[in-house]
Formats: structure tokens, C-alpha cells, sequence
């Protein structure tokens, strides 16, 4: 898709019942769980390029409502919501607004590719712990823009950090001189436009995480995240839709932790009559190693602890993956224009090798990534109500093309008693605005 003619095609979707490029969380969660193979406006984590395809609109979210141990009657807030915008200025002519200078942000998001290793605890001593804080910052910052041939470019900076407190019993926030933890990222992309109907994408990232019990300069340790990711989109006029390869790649340091990741895959995404449809296959390699990472029972009712006494002779233990997955979404308008329908699930099967360092020793209590050697398969969770969980299923509604809801609906709605008062009817509610 050409850059100066996205607001165009945008504007056919909608025509055409099947949805905007301008896509949401909630939308991603419903159909499929995430956007390789797919473009929309989600994809601007992936690629700050793609920034400018989604300039001028407002986006915002309640949050995920996950929570398994609600009581009856009882109600719990759905946690980390999000809020900001990508504004584009242009200084092209009416019939062709490029080139286009490009700046956004949002508020609150998770980046969940960094944020997992961060644990919950810091041992320092036999029976003494360290509290790693919830990061309160997280931002995301958007610079990018489009040359005047369409080709698009962009930067992105994510921040997430505390220093220096924490929420204690009573939900405020109170000094705590121990309690650190940060994760910045740095990456840029590119998008290029190179003929009818085919476009090429890349980016290339640094990141850095740390957590405590004291505070790092930004170069401590030299424990840096290096990310890279690309994809094409070539059209396919036989089937009206797109043939998609993509890989990518993390090779990923934190204290204690090694990971290193890599995933192919090819999908196609096609445009039926009042919906969309696409179908991914990918093929995915992760080696994790760690030292003194442990889950431990007896702490906090059980939590993840990154035992720091030991850096200076590590023992580390590790798990390796290999195999593929398989994810699908699909939605439809039906009834009315402004009103679609979605669903969508993925499923991976893993054959797992675990290596546990002989000079470890674990309890049932208290173990590493593994509790001892081994092989065995593995998938994603089954049913948890998250992201990452098998199915998704959800509805969207659209208002004159500008203002857009899109929400997930919880996956045991229609199982359970609905005199009991308990659960909920909704894991996540998102919109856009477009202007």
C-alpha cells in the first residue's frame, strides 16, 4: 500500500464494512492476538515508520480486566490504561500531502517484550528482600515522517522507570530508597514503497533494563537488548489480499537473564465481502539461560526473585524451544455498517529442553526456569483471559469513520450463572479518534 493513498484505501474499508487500519489492543486481542500480518496502526511498536500511515488521531484505553479471583458481587478496576496521539504536519499539496512531518506519544503502556524480566523480588541476603517497583513513567515517544516519494521513516523512544518509592497497604506511593527499576528503549524503521502494491519494512532497536536494590547509570553492567524486525507486504489480486514473510529477532540481556529469540513466518491477509481475514504460520527458536533466578513459594504467597548474592560466580541453567505456531482472526460487519464482529486464536506447539546446572540445588519450593533436565511439549496458555491465551472474541463499533470502539469480550461469558453475580462481561475496552 502506498503511503499517499492509505487514507483512500482507509476509507474503502470502511466502505466496505471491514474495519479501519485504525485498530486498537482490544481489536489485536480479539482477532488473533497479534499484527505480523497485518497492518495497522498497532504495528507502530513494532516499526516507528508506520507512524506516519496514522497521523492525526486520538487513541485510549481502559486496560485489561483479568482478574481470575473475583468474589460474588465483587468488582475489581482493570489495570494499566493508556491514553495519547500521533499528530502530522504536511507540506505537500492538497492531491498529495507528502512529505509529512510526524510526533506522538501514549501514556501507560507495558511493553510486555522487556518488562518480563524484571522479577518481583531482589534477594540481598539469607532472609532479606528487595521490593523491584512497578514502573510509573511509560511513555512512548513517536518522531518520524514521509519523503516527498511516500517512503516513511521513524523514531521511537519507550521510558519506563521508578526511583526511589513504591505503593505501600494502603495504595499511595511512599519513599523507599531501595525500590529501582527502568527499561528505555531506542529503535528506528523505515518503510519503503517499491512499486505497485508491495512495500518492504524494517527496524532495528537498543534497549536496557535494570532494576535494583540500588540505582544504575544507564551504562552499568553493559546488560543491553538488541531487537530487529522486517516484513513485506506483496499484493495478491487472485485472492484481494496481501502474502506477508516476516521474521524477527531479540537477543535480549538483563541481570541474570540471557534470552535469545528468533521467529519466521509467512501469512496472507485477504478482504471478503463485509469483513477481512488473515492466516499466519510461523516458525519460532528461543534459548533463555539464567543464573539465580528463581520462583520461590515462600515469598509474597509465591514470586519471582533475582537472588543478587551470587553475581560474581553465576550457575546458569537453561531452556530451549523450538517449533511453530499457528494464528488466525477474521471480522465482519453484520447487521449494520457501523457494527462488526471479530474472533481469532493462535495455538503454538513447543518442543522444550530444559538444562539445569549441576551446582544448583532446588526444592519444591524454591526452583529456576526448570525444577530438573528434561524434554517435553509446550504451549501457550490455554484459557487465562490474556493476550496470550488460545482465543479472543469481540465486537466493534464505528462512528462515521472517526470515532472507533473496539472491545474483548471475556471468554466465559456465556458460561457462567448470570444470577450469581460474579465475573465479568468485558477483558478490555479501546478507542479511537480519528480528525
Amino acid at each position: 500500500m502506498n503511503i499517499r493513498t492509505a487514507a483512500a484505501v482507509g476509507a474503502a474499508f470502511g466502505i466496505l464494512g471491514v474495519g479501519s487500519a485504525f485498530a486498537t489492543f482490544a481489536r489485536v486481542e480479539s482477532m488473533g492476538k497479534n499484527t505480523t500480518y497485518i497492518m495497522d496502526d498497532v504495528s507502530i511498536f513494532d516499526n516507528p515508520a508506520n507512524a506516519s500511515l496514522y497521523s492525526n488521531y486520538l487513541i485510549g484505553g481502559f486496560g485489561a480486566y483479568t482478574d481470575n479471583n473475583m468474589t460474588a458481587g465483587g468488582n475489581v478496576d482493570p489495570q494499566h490504561p493508556t491514553f495519547g496521539g500521533i499528530f502530522s504536519i504536511s507540506f505537500g499539496e492538497d492531491n498529495n500531502p507528502d512529505p509529512k512531518f510526524t510526533i506522538g506519544g501514549l501514556f501507560g503502556r507495558i511493553n510486555t517484550e522487556l518488562a518480563m524480566y524484571l522479577p518481583d523480588y531482589v534477594q540481598t541476603g539469607k532472609n532479606t528482600y528487595t521490593v523491584v517497583p512497578e514502573t510509573v513513567t511509560n511513555f512512548d515517544g513517536f518522531l518520524g515522517g514521509t519523503f516527498s516519494s511516500g517512503d516513511a521513516w521513524g523514531l521511537h523512544v519507550y521510558v519506563a522507570h521508578q526511583d526511589g518509592g513504591d505503593v505501600d497497604e494502603s495504595g499511595t506511593y511512599q519513599p523507599d530508597s531501595k525500590a529501582y527499576a527502568s527499561i528505555v528503549q531506542f529503535d528506528g524503521g523505515v518503510n519503503f514503497q517499491v512499486g505497485s502494491g508491495t512495500s518492504y519494512e524494517a527496524s532495528v532497536g537498543l534497549a536496557r533494563v535494570q532494576y535494583g536494590p540500588e540505582r544504575h547509570s544507564f551504562f552499568d553492567d553493559g546488560d543491553f537488548s538488541f531487537l530487529a524486525k522486517a516484513r513485506a507486504f506483496f499484493t495478491l489480486e487472485a485472492i484481494d489480499g496481501e502474502l506477508v514473510p516476516a521474521v524477527s529477532m531479540k537477543l535480549a540481556q538483563a541481570p541474570g537473564i540471557d534470552d535469545k529469540r528468533a521467529q519466521a513466518g509467512m501469512g496472507i491477509n485477504v478482504a471478503m465481502d463485509r469483513g477481512f481475514f488473515w492466516l499466519g504460520l510461523d516458525f519460532i527458536w528461543n534459548q533463555l539461560k539464567s543464573h539465580d533466578w528463581v520462583y520461590d513459594k515462600t515469598v509474597d504467597d509465591g514470586a519471582w526473585v533475582y537472588d543478587s548474592r551470587n553475581e560474581d560466580d553465576p550457575n546458569w541453567d537453561k531452556r530451549s524451544d523450538i517449533g511453530g505456531k499457528i494464528s488466525f482472526g477474521i471480522e465482519r460487519n453484520i447487521w449494520w455498517d457501523w457494527f462488526v464482529i471479530r474472533v481469532g486464536g493462535q495455538k503454538s506447539i513447543l518442543y522444550t529442553d530444559c538444562s539445569v546446572n549441576e551446582k544448583n540445588k532446588y526444592t519444591e519450593t524454591r526452583y529456576g526456569l526448570c525444577k530438573d533436565d528434561g524434554t517435553f511439549f509446550t504451549t501457550n496458555p490455554l484459557a487465562d483471559g490474556t493476550a496470550d491465551d488460545h482465543v479472543g472474541f469481540g465486537f466493534g463499533i464505528n462512528i462515521e469513520e472517526r470515532l472507533k470502539i473496539d472491545v474483548t469480550v471475556a471468554e466465559d461469558l456465556l458460561f457462567r450463572n448470570p444470577f450469581q453475580g460474579e465475573g465479568r462481561l468485558f477483558s478490555r475496552v479501546d478507542a479511537t479518534y480519528s480528525f
